[in-house]
């Protein structure tokens, strides 16, 4: 049996739905393809068939919340700085790793979820 994917799809738990729909659209650019019920997703610009999707946490307890989620960029300090003016809370400093001509920065989304944004030159 052959091992192939049609797409990928990573999802992060959201307590406001529109707040995050906004985010990930408006600050990310990301594009809705489906919603229903307490789910949407969405296609990551620049990619064949990777998708994110925002599931809506319903439960009264502490929302999980992930580190799982890199997004790879080519301009990574205009990126970071295009989240600055868009009064994204950042996690840390931009952090060069020379030796594997990688550069990477950390930040949130409004429920927490943590995301990576890295560049390899």
């Amino acid at each position: 049996m052959s091992k192939t994917y049609k797409n990928v799809i990573a999802f992060v738990w959201v307590k406001n739905m529109d707040r995050a729909k906004a985010f990930y659209t408006k600050t990310l650019g990301m594009n809705i393809v489906l919603e229903s019920d307490g789910w949407v997703e969405m296609a990551v610009p620049g990619t064949g068939n990777a998708y994110l999707a925002l599931n809506q946490w319903k439960e009264d307890k502490q929302i999980p919340t992930n580190e799982f989620v890199t997004l790879g960029v080519e301009k990574l300090d205009d990126f970071h700085s295009a989240l600055i003016a868009d009064d994204v809370h950042m996690k840390g400093e931009v952090v060069d790793f020379p030796d594997q001509g990688m550069k990477m920065f950390k930040f949130m989304d409004p429920d927490g979820n943590v995301i990576t944004a890295a560049s390899v030159e």
